[in-house]
Formats: C-alpha cells, sequence, structure tokens
C-alpha cells in the first residue's frame, strides 16, 4: 500500500527547522513518502530527503475585522479594573488551506492513504503504529502537558476517498461561516461530513509557539511594560506599567513632539491616525515603535472603578 504524509509547516528558525527535519527522517523510516509544505527554503539536507517539496508564499492570515483571534485578561489596580483585550491574527485557515494544496497534489498521484502531519508532531510509538497499522479516517484528540484538546490538526489519518472530500470541505467561506469558528471546532464539524471518527488517544506536538510569551506587552523599553490602546476612529492610548514613582517620555511622530510625566496604568492619549513615524524617548534614548503600532488591528485598553 502505498502511503504518504502530508506535513505543514512554517519553519522559521533553527529548532523548528531541526524538529522538521528528524520528524522527515523518522516517517521515512517508517516506509512512508513525505510532501511538505513550505513558505521558506529548506536546507540540502532536508530537501535531499523531501519526495515533494511545495515551497509558497501564499499564507492566507486573517486580521480583523475580517477574523481574528481574541485575548484579554483583568487586572485589579488599586481601586480600578484594568482589562485589555487584543486581536491577534488568525492563522487556523493557514493551516487549512496548506492541507488543500498538498492534498491536490497528492491525489494526483497513486497514492491510497494519506497522513496529515505537523511538523512537530510527537511522533511516540503510538503514533509509529497509526502509520504502521494503515489506521483510516481517524482524527484525534491533542495533548499539550496537561492540556487536552478534543481534537486537533497535529494528525490525521485518510484514505483517497475521505482525502477528496476532506479537501473539497476547505474554504474560506466555510472557515469564515461563523464568526467564532478556529480549525478545531471547524474540524470537529467538518467530520460529520467526511465522515471520520475520533480516537480516543490523544497525540501532541513538540514546540509551543507562544510559550513565555507575555501577550500584553508591547514594549522594547528594558523594565518598562507597555500595552497600546488602537481602537479605529478613536484615539490611540500608551499605558506604560510595571515601575515605581513617575517616569518622563517624551513621543516623537512625523507631526508633533510631546513629554509626559506619568506613572503606573496612566494613560497617554494621543490621536488616531496610522504614523510613518512613532518614537518614544525614554532616559534619552529613543526606541522605534512605528512598525509595532502599524500593526496592530484592534487593541482595547478600559479601566473600571471597582
Amino acid at each position: 500500500m502505498k502511503k504518504i504524509a502530508l506535513i505543514t509547516s512554517f519553519c522559521n528558525t533553527e529548532e523548528k527547522l531541526k524538529l522538521l527535519h528528524n520528524n522527515i527522517k523518522t516517517i521515512k523510516n517508517l516506509g512512508l513518502d513525505v510532501m511538505v509544505f513550505t513558505h521558506f527554503q529548506l536546507p540540502k539536507k532536508t530537501n535531499d530527503i523531501i519526495d515533494y517539496t511545495i515551497i509558497s508564499k501564499e499564507n492566507p492570515l486573517l486580521i480583523w475585522p475580517e477574523k481574528a483571534v481574541i485575548q484579554w485578561c483583568t487586572i485589579p489596580y488599586n481601586n480600578f479594573s484594568l482589562h485589555m483585550s487584543i486581536a491577534n491574527p488568525d492563522y487556523s485557515y493557514a493551516v487549512l488551506n496548506q492541507i488543500k494544496r498538498m492534498a491536490s497534489l497528492a491525489l494526483s498521484m497513486d497514492y491510497e492513504s494519506f497522513f496529515i502531519v505537523d511538523y512537530d508532531l510527537n511522533i511516540n510509538d503510538y503514533v509509529k503504529s497509526i502509520f504502521l497499522d494503515n489506521k483510516k479516517n481517524s482524527f484525534f484528540p491533542g495533548q499539550r502537558e496537561k492540556d487536552l484538546f478534543y481534537i486537533c490538526l497535529y494528525l490525521v489519518s485518510l484514505d483517497r476517498k475521505h482525502l477528496t472530500r476532506f479537501k473539497d470541505l476547505i474554504s474560506k467561506e466555510s472557515y469564515l461561516f461563523k464568526d467564532d469558528e478556529c480549525a478545531e471546532s471547524w474540524l470537529f464539524k467538518a467530520i460529520n461530513f467526511i465522515p471520520g471518527i475520533i480516537e480516543k488517544e490523544p497525540v501532541g506536538d513538540l514546540i509551543y509557539n507562544y510559550e513565555h510569551i507575555d501577550f500584553f506587552d508591547y514594549s522594547i523599553i528594558e523594565g518598562i511594560k507597555l500595552f497600546i490602546h488602537k481602537v479605529p476612529n478613536n484615539e490611540i492610548k500608551l499605558v506604560f506599567y510595571s515601575f515605581e514613582n513617575i517616569k518622563n517620555f517624551t513621543i516623537k511622530t512625523e507631526d508633533f513632539i510631546k513629554e509626559f510625566n506619568t506613572g503606573e496604568f496612566e494613560e497617554i492619549e494621543l490621536p488616531y491616525k496610522e504614523y510613518t513615524s512613532f518614537v518614544v524617548i525614554y532616559e534619552e534614548k529613543e526606541y522605534d515603535f512605528t512598525d509595532i503600532i502599524s500593526k496592530i488591528t484592534f487593541n482595547s485598553f478600559t479601566k473600571t472603578l471597582i
């Protein structure tokens, strides 16, 4: 039986490239061919062991207001409740799109069994048995340390007929059908149309991209944290925190230079616009926030009396 692994990837670090290479070697040693979707040229030693590579700049991230992943936190501070929320790009459809592109190519050849694989899949003995036993039309719960997800895209096992159905279900329109959809919830509903089953034993990944990241801190100033409120047709607010006493900041843009003396979690309000230059001066050193602010689509900061 001819089998192929379709590996989704976004390997922009040495750690990710090493893991991709090692997983490809493991899968090849189990007798499967390998196809990889990548946005970057891969090292020669990795290319040499891949059967098919799709190199594409296509990366359809969805951003607010079309679609976003909302994260929020609430902090009690003195007599106030501070609420921060951010709208991050949604990466899930980009992963589904990689699957669709690889499936279209793989189905044009004479493979009978197909495995959708995340580049950092933890290929333990259980996962190896899935590759070897030719388990078909199976989806799996995901696990990361103590967190368990009811379904994931770390690994999917399909035959030709069911991969064709899966591929045909993937579209931007179907993904955007509900505002609160993510890859996992979309996949859970898609199973009913493929159809497939969710196995009981979970599979895991080896890299968590957002570990140790403070999503709400946009500061590049050592020892000072910063949240940036940016709401269209509103003002921009800079909220510096994680310090004691009053601090002096100077804001320099293409339109103005203003000096502010501010305490922790006090709001510096500025006109809303897409600035071509946005520099913060602190202790006589300049910090360029232009690119950071330009990439923010919707961030909100509110302060409410408790």
